[in-house]
C-alpha cells in the first residue's frame, strides 16, 4: 500500500512545528492571524414583538385566540403569554393592545385572552358585550369591574405566595396533578356568586381557603373565566426563581448560581411535578372545554414525531484527551442516540503559543505523522471535531467566567475559534454552572448567539424535603423548553431548559451531594424517565462528564460508565430518542415558529380545516394533534394535503386527541367529525 503523501502546504506546516514557531514566514501570516480566535457576535438580546398594529386590514389567516396586552398595567409580563400559548402548541394567535380595543372587531376571534391590568368603563363593557354575544374570555388576575361578567364577587383579600389545587370533579381539571401546586405572586379573594371554582387557592401545602383560584361562569350566549393570580408572572418566577434573590449566595456551596434563586422558593416536596407545565396545560384544558361550541382548537405536541419523552444526552469535557471523549461519544452511539460535548480547552498566554498548539493539531491529524506527534494525552484535533460533527454529535465551548462573565466569554471563544475548533455551536453549559443577575447570563449568552441554556442544573445541599431526603424532577417547574424573560417583561431570544439528571450530583466518585452507587443512580434515571412516559411529558437533560473516561479501568470510570449506560439503555429500550442539545434546540425553533392558521370549524359538515405553516427543515418532525371528541361528536377521518393519514389517540391533561406525525413545512389539514 503506498504511503499518503503530504502536500508543499502540508510540508511547510509541518516544518513550522518542528520549529516552535521560530521562523513564522514557514507558517504563514494567516495562521497566525487565525490563532487569534475570532471575536463574538453581539446581536440584540430580544426576541421580535409581534404585535397586530393595522387593525384596519386584519390579516386573512384566521387565528381564533386573541390575546390582550395591557400597556397601562404595572405588571410588565403580559406578554409572556404568547411564549406560554407557544409552549403548549397553540400557535393560532394574534397578539394586540387592550388601547387598541375600539379599533379590533372583537367577533372575530372564537377567545380572548386578557392579560392582568386596570380597565376602563367602556373597555369593561366591550368586553360583557363581547361575551354575551357568545364569546369566551379569560382574565388573568381581573379587574374588578368584570366581577359580575365573571360570576364572583370581590372580598378585598387576598394569598400571596400560595398554592392552587384543582377541583377534580370539574372537567376543566381533569388530567391535572391533584396535588397541591406553588404559585408565586398575589391572588385577589373573591366569593362565587354563579361561577364554578376549577381550582382552589390554599394558603399554604395542605391548607385550603374558602377562594376560588380559577373559575368559570355561563354568561350569556358565551364564557367567562378568570386565573386569581397571574399566570405568566407566575410561570416565569417559577422557571427563573426569585429576582429579589439574584446575586445572592442561598445554598450554602460555594459560588452563585442559578439554583440558589430556588432555596426556600421551590418547594421540594412538588420537584417531581412540572407546576408550571402543569398550569399552562390547566389553562390549556380551559380553552378546551370553552370552544366546545366554537371550532376545536388544533395545536402541537410537545415532542419530535411521537415520541412522550426525550433524553438529551450532553457531556462537559475539561482539556480531555480525545479518546476520553471518543469513550463517551461511542456509548451513546451504541444506543442510536447523538450527544452534545461542551469543552474547556486549555488556555494559550498568546497568540503564537496558541498558534503553534493549532498547527500541532493540525498535524496530529495528518496521516503517518499524526502518530508520532501524538502522545497518551492527545488533546482534539480540528479533524477529530469535524468527524464528531459528521456522526452527529456537537461539540462547543464550555467557557470559565470565574474573572467575569463578558471576559469569560470572550477569552474562551477566542480560544476555541483560535484552535481550530469552530464553528461554535448555539447551546451550552457554562463551566461551574455559575450564574450573574436573573437572567444577565443568558441575555449576554444571546448576544454571542447562543439560542439554548442549560445551566439550571440539579446539583447541591438545596434538593431535599424536610426530612432530609434528596428529590429529583423539576426544580424550576417545567421539563420543557421556553424562553428567558427579563424583569422588564422582554422576552430574550434564547430558551432555558433544565438539567436535571446530573452525575456530580448524583454519584458517590464525584463527591456528589447525594454520593449514590451507580446502580441507585440508574434507579433515578429510569424513575424520572418513565415519569415522562407515563404522565409528564418532558425533555430530561443528563450530564455524562467525559473526564472519568480518561482513568479507563478505574472505578471512576466503571462507575460513570454503569450510570450512563443504565440510563442509555432505558431510554433505548422504552423508545425514548437520545439527542443532542444542538438537534433540541432546532426542533424547539421550528415548533415555536410554527404557525396555525386558517382555522375554521364548519358546524353544518363537522370539519375543522386549518393550515399548518413551518420552516421546511429536513430532519424536522413534528407531532400535530386535533381534538378527538367535540361537541358530542368524534374524530373520524384526518387528510393532510387532500389524502387521509392514520392517528393515533393520546390524552394530553384532560383532554383527548388525535395524533399524527408530520415533517416540517406547509399543509393544508382537514379534520372531519362523526
Amino acid at each position: 500500500m503506498t504511503a499518503p503523501k503530504l502536500t508543499r502546504r502540508q510540508f511547510l506546516k509541518l516544518a513550522g512545528i518542528a520549529g516552535t514557531l521560530a521562523v513564522p514566514t514557514l507558517l504563514g501570516y494567516d495562521l497566525l492571524q487565525d490563532a487569534e480566535g475570532d471575536p463574538p457576535p453581539r446581536l440584540s438580546p430580544y426576541a421580535p414583538v409581534e404585535i397586530l398594529e393595522n387593525w384596519s386590514s386584519l390579516p386573512a389567516a384566521v387565528r381564533p385566540i386573541l390575546l390582550l396586552i395591557n400597556e397601562r398595567s404595572d405588571n410588565p409580563f403580559g406578554l409572556y403569554l404568547a411564549e406560554i400559548l407557544r409552549a403548549e402548541g397553540l400557535n393560532c394567535f394574534w397578539t394586540a393592545r387592550l388601547s387598541d380595543m375600539d379599533r379590533i372587531p372583537l367577533e372575530r376571534f372564537d377567545l380572548i385572552l386578557l392579560a392582568e391590568g386596570p380597565l376602563s368603563a367602556n373597555q369593561a363593557k366591550r368586553l360583557e358585550s363581547y361575551v354575551a354575544q357568545g364569546g369566551r374570555l379569560i382574565a388573568m388576575r381581573p379587574d374588578v369591574r368584570l366581577a359580575p361578567l365573571l360570576g364572583l364577587q370581590p372580598t378585598g383579600g387576598t394569598t400571596a405566595e400560595g398554592y392552587l389545587q384543582v377541583e377534580a370533579s370539574h372537567p376543566v381539571g381533569r388530567g391535572i396533578a391533584t396535588e397541591t401546586l406553588q404559585f408565586h405572586g398575589v391572588a385577589d379573594h373573591y366569593r362565587l356568586a354563579g361561577a364554578d371554582a376549577v381550582a382552589w387557592l390554599h394558603s399554604d401545602r395542605a391548607t385550603r381557603t374558602s377562594f376560588p383560584a380559577v373559575t368559570i361562569y355561563r354568561s350569556g350566549e358565551g364564557w367567562a373565566a378568570m386565573w386569581a393570580f397571574d399566570l405568566a408572572r407566575s410561570v416565569a418566577y417559577t422557571r427563573q426563581g426569585n429576582p429579589a434573590w439574584a446575586n445572592q449566595e442561598q445554598d450554602g456551596a460555594n459560588y452563585i448560581r442559578a439554583c440558589d434563586m430556588f432555596v426556600g422558593w421551590m418547594d421540594p416536596e412538588r420537584i417531581p411535578i412540572p407546576q408550571a407545565d402543569e398550569q399552562q396545560r390547566l389553562l390549556v384544558n380551559l380553552l378546551a372545554f370553552m370552544s366546545q361550541e366554537g371550532p376545536p382548537l388544533p395545536r402541537l405536541g410537545y415532542l419530535p414525531g411521537m415520541a412522550r419523552a426525550i433524553l438529551i444526552a450532553t457531556g462537559d469535557s475539561h482539556n480531555n484527551p480525545t479518546w476520553a471523549i471518543e469513550n463517551a461519544l461511542k456509548r451513546v452511539e451504541r444506543y442510536g442516540g447523538r450527544m452534545s460535548i461542551y469543552y474547556s480547552p486549555p488556555l494559550s498566554p498568546g497568540h503564537w503559543r496558541r498558534a503553534g498548539r493549532r498547527t500541532k493539531r493540525w498535524a496530529e491529524g495528518l496521516p503517518l505523522v499524526g502518530e508520532a506527534l501524538a502522545g497518551p494525552y492527545t488533546l482534539p484535533t480540528p479533524s477529530h471535531i469535524a468527524n464528531w460533527r459528521a456522526r452527529g454529535h456537537e461539540f462547543t465551548v464550555h467557557p470559565y467566567v470565574d474573572d467575569g462573565l463578558e471576559q469569560g466569554w470572550d477569552t474562551y471563544w477566542r480560544e476555541f475559534t483560535g484552535l481550530g475548533y469552530g464553528p461554535i455551536s448555539p447551546t451550552v453549559r457554562t463551566h461551574r454552572i455559575l450564574w450573574t443577575g436573573w437572567v444577565e447570563t443568558a441575555r449576554l449568552q444571546v448576544s454571542y448567539g447562543i439560542g439554548l441554556n442549560l445551566d439550571y442544573y440539579h446539583w447541591g445541599p438545596a434538593f431535599r424535603t424536610e426530612t432530609e431526603e434528596w428529590v429529583y424532577g423539576h426544580f424550576t417547574g417545567s421539563g420543557l423548553p421556553m424562553k428567558f424573560v427579563d424583569e422588564q417583561g422582554r422576552v430574550l431570544n434564547i430558551y432555558q431548559q433544565l438539567t436535571q439528571l446530573t452525575d456530580e450530583h448524583l454519584l458517590a466518585f464525584a463527591n456528589g451531594p447525594a454520593r449514590l452507587l451507580a446502580e441507585d443512580a440508574v434507579t433515578i434515571s429510569r424513575n424520572l424517565l418513565r415519569s415522562s412516559l407515563d404522565r409528564f411529558p418532558a425533555a430530561i437533560v443528563a450530564q455524562f462528564h467525559t473526564d472519568p473516561f480518561i482513568q479507563s479501568g478505574s472505578d471512576l470510570a466503571n462507575e460513570a460508565g454503569h450510570w450512563m449506560e443504565g440510563t442509555l439503555e432505558y431510554a433505548a429500550t422504552h423508545g425514548i430518542p437520545i439527542w443532542s442539545a444542538a438537534e433540541w434546540l432546532r426542533f424547539t425553533e421550528v415548533r415555536h415558529d410554527a404557525a396555525l392558521e386558517e382555522v375554521q370549524w364548519h358546524p353544518e359538515t363537522r370539519r375543522l380545516s386549518f393550515q399548518l405553516v413551518t420552516q421546511a427543515v429536513a430532519d424536522a418532525e413534528l407531532t400535530l394533534m386535533v381534538p378527538l371528541e367535540h361537541g358530542g361528536a368524534r374524530l373520524s377521518q384526518v387528510e393532510v394535503e387532500g389524502r387521509p393519514v392514520p392517528y393515533s389517540e393520546r390524552r394530553v391533561g384532560g383532554i383527548p386527541y388525535g395524533c399524527m406525525s408530520v415533517r416540517a413545512g406547509s399543509y393544508s389539514v382537514v379534520a372531519t367529525y362523526a
